[in-house]
């Protein structure tokens, strides 16, 4: 039950942060909170500097990553007079495909691959059974950029969406019934290594803690 509720809050969360930024953008935009002689100023001074950057061409990412520790693994329970032995561990294995629309933020499909197994022993050092869990997920990604110099930007990560898993128990250990709700929250920096390819590197939780990869841009 408790897991439920984490991840209820973990996704009102998500959806309260992404409304919070909607507003504020929106009211930033329409001079809100201003002086009418503030707000004139500050158009005219939006516009010079508009003027000064060129116009934004749209681009695709292709990112491909690997994920570490695998966080599925929290999924396995805790069995009375059984001990946990050594986790094996694949991935995750990670890939999205985002559209870059503005300089600030861009939206996309995540998806992640991996699969842990864990054996459990009763107070003898006897091997009881093993559980493991294979799981492919599929997430919206919304990413939000804050550049930091010509070759390197900020970003920030907000993904949601469903877990597909694939559970197997042997011996006496029972079956778990793996979470369905997917989501990674993260903040990274991506540097480019040459004109259409960038290597990166992220923190966050959901699916995994740390994470790096390669990203190809189309234009």
């Amino acid at each position: 039950m408790k897991k439920k509720y984490y991840l209820l809050f973990m996704c009102g969360l998500f959806l309260t942060t992404t409304y919070a930024q909607v507003i504020i953008r929106g009211r930033i935009g329409r001079g809100y909170g201003y002086g009418y002689g503030h707000y004139r100023t500050s158009r005219r001074l939006t516009s010079k500097q508009r003027e000064k950057q060129p116009a934004y061409k749209p681009v695709v990412y292709l990112n491909v990553g690997y994920g570490f520790p695998n966080l599925d693994a929290n999924q396995f329970s805790d069995y009375y007079g059984l001990y946990k032995g050594s986790l094996t561990q694949t991935g995750p294995v990670t890939g999205s495909i985002d559209y870059r629309y503005s300089r600030y933020a861009s939206i996309g499909i995540l998806t992640t691959y991996g699969k842990v197994n864990l054996p459990y022993y009763d107070g003898s050092n006897n091997l009881q059974g093993n559980s493991s869990l294979e799981n492919w997920s599929v997430m919206a990604n919304f990413m939000q950029y804050s550049p930091l110099s010509n070759t390197a930007i900020v970003y920030f990560r907000e993904a949601i969406g469903v877990n597909i898993g694939t559970e197997v128990s042997t011996g006496n250990i029972p079956p778990i019934e793996s979470n369905t709700l997917a989501y990674q929250l993260g903040v990274g920096a991506k540097f480019d290594i040459s004109k259409n390819t960038a290597f990166f590197a992220e923190a966050g939780y959901g699916k995994y803690i740390l994470q790096g990869g390669v990203s190809f841009s189309f234009r």
